[in-house]
Protein backbone atom coordinates (compact mmCIF):
# COMPACT_ATOMS: atom_id res chain seq x y z
CA UNK A 1 0.00 0.00 0.00
CA UNK A 2 1.17 3.64 -0.78
CA UNK A 3 2.50 5.55 1.98
CA UNK A 4 0.22 8.35 1.57
CA UNK A 5 -2.90 6.02 1.69
CA UNK A 6 -1.54 4.52 4.88
CA UNK A 7 -1.63 8.07 6.27
CA UNK A 8 -4.94 8.82 4.69
CA UNK A 9 -6.61 5.46 6.55
CA UNK A 10 -5.11 6.50 9.70
CA UNK A 11 -5.68 10.17 9.45
CA UNK A 12 -9.45 8.80 8.14
CA UNK A 13 -9.85 7.07 11.45
CA UNK A 14 -8.68 9.51 14.05
CA UNK A 15 -11.37 11.84 12.34
CA UNK A 16 -13.79 9.19 12.46
CA UNK A 17 -13.22 9.19 16.01
CA UNK A 18 -13.40 12.67 16.59
CA UNK A 19 -16.88 12.89 14.78
CA UNK A 20 -18.15 9.52 17.34
CA UNK A 21 -17.11 11.73 20.24
CA UNK A 22 -18.63 14.64 19.12
CA UNK A 23 -21.95 13.17 18.48
CA UNK A 24 -21.52 11.33 21.87
CA UNK A 25 -21.13 14.87 23.85
CA UNK A 26 -23.96 16.35 21.50
CA UNK A 27 -26.18 13.53 22.52
CA UNK A 28 -25.43 14.14 26.17
CA UNK A 29 -27.77 16.65 26.99
CA UNK A 30 -31.30 14.26 25.60
CA UNK A 31 -32.02 12.97 29.30
CA UNK A 32 -31.39 16.21 31.08
CA UNK A 33 -33.61 18.43 28.81
CA UNK A 34 -36.52 14.89 28.83
CA UNK A 35 -35.99 15.51 32.45
CA UNK A 36 -36.73 19.73 31.78
CA UNK A 37 -39.52 18.72 29.25
CA UNK A 38 -41.51 16.97 31.92
CA UNK A 39 -40.40 19.60 34.85
CA UNK A 40 -42.40 21.96 32.52
CA UNK A 41 -45.71 19.83 32.00
CA UNK A 42 -45.80 18.97 35.43
CA UNK A 43 -45.56 22.57 36.41
CA UNK A 44 -48.20 23.46 34.18
CA UNK A 45 -49.91 21.12 35.40
CA UNK A 46 -49.64 22.68 38.99
CA UNK A 47 -50.44 25.83 37.58
CA UNK A 48 -53.85 24.43 35.97
CA UNK A 49 -54.90 22.92 39.30
CA UNK A 50 -54.18 26.17 41.45
CA UNK A 51 -56.43 27.85 38.80
CA UNK A 52 -58.60 25.59 39.79
CA UNK A 53 -58.48 25.85 42.95
CA UNK A 54 -58.59 29.59 42.91
CA UNK A 55 -61.82 29.11 41.47
CA UNK A 56 -63.34 26.45 43.74
CA UNK A 57 -62.53 28.72 46.99
CA UNK A 58 -64.00 31.94 45.32
CA UNK A 59 -66.92 29.48 44.57
CA UNK A 60 -67.16 28.57 48.18
CA UNK A 61 -67.07 32.34 49.43
CA UNK A 62 -69.82 33.45 47.16
CA UNK A 63 -71.91 30.48 48.59
CA UNK A 64 -71.08 30.87 52.02
CA UNK A 65 -72.02 34.54 51.96
CA UNK A 66 -75.27 33.95 50.16
CA UNK A 67 -75.77 30.97 53.06
CA UNK A 68 -75.16 33.95 55.67
CA UNK A 69 -77.52 36.50 53.92
CA UNK A 70 -80.32 33.56 53.99
CA UNK A 71 -79.51 32.91 57.14
CA UNK A 72 -80.04 35.58 58.53
CA UNK A 73 -83.24 36.66 56.33
CA UNK A 74 -84.64 32.68 57.60
CA UNK A 75 -83.77 34.41 61.23
CA UNK A 76 -86.40 37.75 60.36
CA UNK A 77 -88.80 35.11 58.74
CA UNK A 78 -89.12 33.04 61.41
CA UNK A 79 -89.73 36.16 63.64
CA UNK A 80 -92.57 37.55 61.49
CA UNK A 81 -94.03 33.99 62.39
CA UNK A 82 -95.34 35.42 65.33
CA UNK A 83 -97.18 38.70 64.07
CA UNK A 84 -99.17 36.86 61.04
CA UNK A 85 -102.50 38.61 61.16
CA UNK A 86 -104.43 35.86 59.02
CA UNK A 87 -103.96 32.80 57.25
CA UNK A 88 -102.85 33.49 54.08
CA UNK A 89 -99.78 35.46 55.47
CA UNK A 90 -99.72 32.49 57.39
CA UNK A 91 -99.16 30.24 54.31
CA UNK A 92 -97.17 32.45 52.53
CA UNK A 93 -94.65 32.95 55.31
CA UNK A 94 -94.30 29.46 55.56
CA UNK A 95 -93.73 28.79 52.02
CA UNK A 96 -91.59 31.71 52.18
CA UNK A 97 -89.87 30.12 55.48
CA UNK A 98 -89.23 26.46 53.89
CA UNK A 99 -87.75 27.46 50.18
CA UNK A 100 -85.15 29.40 52.26
CA UNK A 101 -84.74 26.11 53.74
CA UNK A 102 -83.92 24.16 50.78
CA UNK A 103 -81.66 26.82 49.00
CA UNK A 104 -79.82 26.59 52.28
CA UNK A 105 -79.46 23.03 52.39
CA UNK A 106 -78.42 22.72 49.60
CA UNK A 107 -75.80 25.54 49.80
CA UNK A 108 -74.70 23.55 52.44
CA UNK A 109 -74.25 20.49 50.69
CA UNK A 110 -72.79 22.60 48.12
CA UNK A 111 -70.19 24.10 50.04
CA UNK A 112 -69.58 20.36 51.52
CA UNK A 113 -68.65 19.51 48.31
CA UNK A 114 -66.34 22.36 47.38
CA UNK A 115 -63.98 21.20 50.78
CA UNK A 116 -64.08 17.98 49.15
CA UNK A 117 -62.74 19.07 45.70
CA UNK A 118 -60.74 21.62 47.69
CA UNK A 119 -58.79 18.77 49.24
CA UNK A 120 -58.34 16.60 46.42
CA UNK A 121 -57.23 19.74 44.56
CA UNK A 122 -55.03 20.61 47.40
CA UNK A 123 -53.40 17.15 47.58
CA UNK A 124 -52.69 16.63 44.05
CA UNK A 125 -50.71 20.15 44.40
CA UNK A 126 -48.90 18.67 46.83
CA UNK A 127 -48.14 15.65 44.93
CA UNK A 128 -47.32 16.91 41.86
CA UNK A 129 -45.03 19.21 43.79
CA UNK A 130 -43.08 16.56 45.31
CA UNK A 131 -42.39 14.90 42.03
CA UNK A 132 -41.51 18.32 40.02
CA UNK A 133 -38.88 18.24 43.26
CA UNK A 134 -37.54 15.40 42.66
CA UNK A 135 -37.12 15.93 39.19
CA UNK A 136 -34.98 18.95 40.16
CA UNK A 137 -32.85 16.25 42.37
CA UNK A 138 -32.21 14.22 38.96
CA UNK A 139 -31.82 16.82 36.53
CA UNK A 140 -29.17 18.48 38.86
CA UNK A 141 -27.14 15.06 39.17
CA UNK A 142 -27.28 14.42 35.44
CA UNK A 143 -26.44 18.21 34.74
CA UNK A 144 -23.25 17.29 37.18
CA UNK A 145 -22.74 13.46 34.88
CA UNK A 146 -22.58 15.78 31.84
CA UNK A 147 -20.10 18.17 32.76
CA UNK A 148 -17.96 15.02 33.75
CA UNK A 149 -18.80 13.33 30.93
CA UNK A 150 -18.05 16.62 28.70
CA UNK A 151 -14.85 17.39 30.67
CA UNK A 152 -14.11 13.10 29.84
CA UNK A 153 -14.78 14.02 25.91
CA UNK A 154 -13.14 16.81 25.61
CA UNK A 155 -9.98 15.60 27.08
CA UNK A 156 -10.24 12.68 24.21
CA UNK A 157 -10.84 15.41 21.43
CA UNK A 158 -7.77 17.36 22.02
CA UNK A 159 -5.89 13.93 22.32
CA UNK A 160 -7.24 12.99 19.04
CA UNK A 161 -7.11 16.50 17.28
CA UNK A 162 -2.88 16.61 18.84
CA UNK A 163 -2.35 13.38 17.09
CA UNK A 164 -4.13 14.06 14.12
CA UNK A 165 -2.46 17.03 13.23
CA UNK A 166 0.70 14.96 13.47
CA UNK A 167 -0.42 12.94 11.13
CA UNK A 168 -1.62 15.68 8.86
CA UNK A 169 1.58 16.83 8.44
CA UNK A 170 2.58 13.95 5.89
CA UNK A 171 0.07 14.26 3.59
CA UNK A 172 1.02 17.17 0.92
CA UNK A 173 -1.07 20.20 0.75
CA UNK A 174 -3.41 19.25 -2.95
CA UNK A 175 -4.12 15.80 -1.12
CA UNK A 176 -5.28 17.43 2.06
CA UNK A 177 -7.57 19.76 0.59
CA UNK A 178 -8.98 16.65 -1.87
CA UNK A 179 -9.19 14.70 1.71
CA UNK A 180 -11.34 17.94 3.65
CA UNK A 181 -14.00 18.23 0.74
CA UNK A 182 -14.35 14.01 0.43
CA UNK A 183 -14.31 14.05 4.12
CA UNK A 184 -17.16 16.74 4.15
CA UNK A 185 -19.53 15.14 1.50
CA UNK A 186 -19.12 11.37 2.48
CA UNK A 187 -19.52 11.91 6.42
CA UNK A 188 -15.73 11.47 7.05
CA UNK A 189 -15.69 8.52 4.93
CA UNK A 190 -12.97 9.48 2.43
CA UNK A 191 -11.04 6.15 1.88
CA UNK A 192 -12.69 3.28 1.20
CA UNK A 193 -11.35 -0.60 0.36
CA UNK A 194 -12.32 -2.42 -3.00
CA UNK A 195 -13.57 -5.66 -2.52
CA UNK A 196 -13.06 -8.16 -5.51
CA UNK A 197 -13.82 -5.40 -7.62
CA UNK A 198 -16.59 -3.29 -5.54
CA UNK A 199 -16.46 -0.43 -3.89
CA UNK A 200 -16.73 -1.57 -0.08
CA UNK A 201 -18.58 1.70 0.54
CA UNK A 202 -21.72 2.88 -2.11
CA UNK A 203 -21.16 -0.80 -2.80
CA UNK A 204 -20.77 -0.13 -6.73
CA UNK A 205 -18.58 -2.24 -9.39
CA UNK A 206 -15.26 -0.58 -10.40
CA UNK A 207 -14.26 -0.95 -14.12
CA UNK A 208 -12.16 -3.88 -14.76
CA UNK A 209 -8.84 -2.13 -16.21
CA UNK A 210 -9.59 0.33 -12.97
CA UNK A 211 -9.35 -2.35 -11.09
CA UNK A 212 -6.07 -4.07 -12.48
CA UNK A 213 -4.46 -0.54 -11.67
CA UNK A 214 -6.09 -0.17 -8.54
CA UNK A 215 -3.94 -4.09 -7.81
CA UNK A 216 -0.74 -2.83 -9.23
CA UNK A 217 -0.88 0.37 -6.65
CA UNK A 218 1.18 2.81 -8.39
CA UNK A 219 -1.02 5.91 -7.84
CA UNK A 220 -3.93 7.12 -6.10
CA UNK A 221 -7.37 6.11 -7.64
CA UNK A 222 -11.07 7.27 -6.79
CA UNK A 223 -14.37 5.38 -7.07
CA UNK A 224 -15.92 6.39 -10.05
CA UNK A 225 -19.24 6.34 -8.54
CA UNK A 226 -18.61 7.75 -5.12
CA UNK A 227 -15.13 9.72 -5.56
CA UNK A 228 -13.71 8.02 -2.62
CA UNK A 229 -10.11 7.40 -2.43
CA UNK A 230 -10.28 3.67 -3.00
CA UNK A 231 -7.30 0.64 -2.24
CA UNK A 232 -7.55 -2.54 -3.37
CA UNK A 233 -8.23 -5.47 -0.26
CA UNK A 234 -5.74 -8.13 -0.80
CA UNK A 235 -6.47 -11.78 0.44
Amino acid sequence: MRPELSTLIRLQGIDLEIRKLGLEKAELPERLNALKELMTEKETEIAELKDKLADLRTRKTEVEDELELESERLKKSQQKMSSVKNSREYQALSKEIEEIKKSNKAREDEILQLDEEIDELKKQVKEKNKEVEKLKKEASAEEKNISRAEKDIDAKIAALTAERDEVAKDVKPELMARYRFLAEKRAGIVVAAVDEGVCSVCNMNIPPQMYNELLRDEKLLFCPSCQRIIYALKA
